[in-house]
């Protein structure tokens, strides 16, 4: 009897026990269970947030890669010179076998030189897309990890899960595209910027005019040399350009040479800026608005010579127009049969420096010069 009771109570302490392991058990269930629920809250705050997240992160990403830019081209333009100055007299060599009656054959490809590193660029639309994608598999991928080590998700993050082979699909599919900025397209040269800092064109596919820059010419056109904008491009020539990241500009630089001209290119941009913003203020504002000859003399540069008038160029880049009537005595005579003013041609050069008073015509909306004597 008394070993019965003595295995009686042993019992009952083995009972209470399992009964405390049991309440223990169910409080951990309980925490797990509102771990969950906290995640969740965490997770929902956290996809508020992701646009905003998005935006900033490739906002900073282009700032920082600007910056990174620039150090990089500094750098590489010292350790690279004379690299650089083969390969532009390359290109240079390509250039001329692309002129029209050329000897020497077709252009060859621009090769790059060795241990060249690319220029850092803003992301592209596509790039843009790619990120978005990668995170949303990289946040799926983190739960699936949690799940696999026994965290309980909650229902909105099991959704997600479900996500993960669309999303995967979606980003091959934007990988398989073609980039936009590395297409080979058919264009015809419309007409002259004015002022000269480039053409106008005509892309097959496009309904609006593209500007090609003379930055981005091959080779680049420097603003010291605009005049060989028009000896290099005639009005319904045909030309094979790339449509520039941002599908604002046209070049036709190769991908290759647009990367490795990008420091020139850049600098001779803002170069060309300056003298747009300069024209903007002497023609567009002062000449537009007064309507009168201007008090100020602008010097220029005799393009072209014709009978009933000449072109100057002034203010670096603006084409102007000088009728016959506003010339010189001396530099005009009276057509025999006709009895009309004409230029003497004897007496005008191309290449010769002039003197001009400007004045905008309403009528023709243009520039319009008169020589000083």
């Amino acid at each position: 009897e008394e070993e019965a009771a003595e295995e009686e109570e042993a019992g009952e302490g083995e009972e209470a026990a399992e009964e405390e392991e049991e309440d223990d058990a169910e409080v951990a269930e309980e925490e797990e269970a509102d771990a969950p629920a906290a995640e969740e809250v965490a997770e929902d705050e956290e996809e508020e947030g992701e646009a905003a997240e998005v935006a900033a992160e490739e906002d900073e990403a282009a700032a920082e890669e600007g910056e990174s830019t620039e150090e990089s081209d500094e750098s590489q333009a010292k350790e690279d010179a004379p690299a650089e100055e083969e390969a532009a007299a390359a290109s240079s060599d390509a250039a001329e076998e692309d002129e029209p009656g050329s000897k020497k054959g077709a252009k060859k490809p621009f090769v790059l030189p060795k241990d060249f590193e690319r220029p850092s660029y803003p992301p592209t639309e596509r790039e843009k897309e790619m990120l978005k994608l990668k995170k949303k598999i990289r946040e799926i991928e983190d739960l699936e990890k949690k799940q696999a080590d026994g965290v309980k998700l909650a229902a909105n993050q099991e959704q997600k899960l479900t996500k993960k082979a669309g999303l995967l699909e979606e980003l091959a599919a934007v990988e398989a595209t073609v980039e936009p900025h590395t297409i080979e397209w058919s264009a015809v040269v419309h007409d002259y910027q004015n002022p000269m800092l480039g053409v106008l064109l005509k892309v097959d596919g496009r309904t609006d005019m593209l500007p090609l820059s003379a930055a981005h010419m091959s080779p680049p056109i420097h603003p010291d040399s605009l005049g060989e904008i028009a000896t290099r491009f005639r009005k319904g020539q045909d030309l094979k350009v790339r449509i520039m990241r941002g599908g604002a500009m046209c070049t036709t630089l190769s991908i290759d040479e647009e990367d490795f001209r990008y420091s020139e290119s850049q600098e001779i941009m803002e170069k060309l800026k300056a003298i747009k913003e300069e024209d903007d203020k002497k023609i567009m504002g002062e000449l537009w608005e007064s309507g009168d000859w201007s008090k100020e003399e602008f010097e220029g540069v005799v393009t072209s010579v014709k009978d009933q008038c000449i072109f100057v160029r002034v203010l670096g880049a603006r084409e102007v127009r000088v009728s016959s009537a506003e010339l010189p005595e001396d530099m005009t005579m009276r057509d025999p049969v006709s009895k009309v003013s004409k230029t003497k041609r004897e007496a005008v050069k191309e290449g010769m420096d002039v003197q001009l008073r400007l004045r905008w015509d309403y009528r023709n909306e243009r520039v319009v010069g008169s020589m000083v004597v």
